[in-house]
């Protein structure tokens, strides 16, 4: 059985003489040139890492993909993958905790004036009778976070303790967690949208979920509110959101995800003032290869054994 590690940003390679020691009967490879990544996956039977349609099929023997990514509708992309018998695992939970600290960054950006004071730095600029009577205490406001997820969940721990007022909408509402206040199913996300003065989108992508917040949905929500982006692009829309925020009919956004990505640099976004950009960077931790790499070696286990289904294996039906 051959295990490949493709290319990747963490430093995936660096379990490799671990997972020798705990799987001595398995071969561990590690791909770090694109290039030679069709021809390295040819004969693996499992591989973690990303990849395109081109290099799914040059696999000859793939059983199982392990996604380094929470989101894994760029997999489900693939047919081939998507209608075939290669199970697909994601990272759900590995980038929960770092994620949530980001959009909790965000929100302080625009509420705590941390934004406009790192613009107004290089210009030696003393700025606290412009700015003091801006900033907005988190204290008692609402937020309304779209999809308890783990993601969800942590940001959901965060705001409360900041004493904030979480609201939830979710496509599988259960049991409600005592640091959410309201747990509502998507029914009523018109009334999240209307009771926030934060709104944080943390849905999974799917197809359903495509173009999900509107003109029509931005349009239910209060003057002074902020929408922030953080689990995939393509769910809001991008033209819509724009034309808001440039008619100041919410009073601002962050966005870590777009569609597409990288995102181009003639866009409209980077223009708009009351617009928050980062570059898809909130899934980055220091941690990051631990947490997939305890993933992958309880998956391997359970894989060997034939002990299905693995850990995080995804519904490639429901796209999660």
């Amino acid at each position: 059985m051959k295990v490949l590690i493709g290319p990747n940003m963490m430093g995936l390679e660096r379990g490799i003489p671990q997972l020798k020691q705990d799987f001595p009967t398995v071969a561990f490879e590690h791909c770090p040139d694109p290039r030679a990544l069709a021809g390295a996956i040819a004969d693996a039977e499992i591989y973690m890492g990303h990849l395109n349609r081109d290099i799914f099929l040059a696999a000859k023997k793939l059983a199982w993909v392990q996604s380094p990514s929470t989101g894994v509708n760029m997999y489900l992309a693939i047919p081939e993958l998507k209608q075939g018998d290669c199970i697909l695992t994601g990272a759900r939970g590995t980038h929960a905790a770092c994620v949530a600290e980001s959009t909790m960054g965000m929100i302080l950006a625009l509420t705590r004036g941390i934004r406009e004071s790192i613009q107004l730095q290089p210009q030696h600029k003393w700025a606290m009778r412009d700015l003091r009577q801006k900033l907005i205490e988190l204290t008692d406001l609402t937020l309304g976070i779209i999809a308890l997820g783990s993601i969800g969940c942590a940001l959901a721990k965060r705001a409360h303790a900041f004493d904030m007022r979480v609201i939830v909408t979710d496509l599988y509402p259960g049991q409600k967690p005592d640091y959410v206040h309201e747990l509502w199913g998507m029914d009523r996300l018109n009334d999240l949208l209307a009771q926030s003065d934060i709104v944080v989108v943390a849905a999974p992508w799917t197809a359903e979920a495509q173009g999900m917040i509107g003109a029509e949905q931005i349009g239910r929500m209060k003057p002074t509110a902020i929408l922030v982006g953080i689990s995939r692009g393509g769910i809001i829309d991008q033209v819509a959101l724009a034309q808001a925020l440039r008619e100041k009919r919410i009073a601002a956004a962050a966005l870590d995800v777009f569609e597409p990505e990288p995102l181009p640099a003639d866009n409209e976004l980077w223009d708009i003032e009351n617009l928050l950009i980062t570059s898809h960077i909130a899934g980055g931790t220091q941690y990051e290869a631990r947490y997939l790499l305890d993933i992958f070696r309880e998956n391997l286990g359970k894989f060997v054994r034939r002990d299905f289904p693995l850990r995080n294996q995804v519904d490639k039906e429901k796209g999660y």
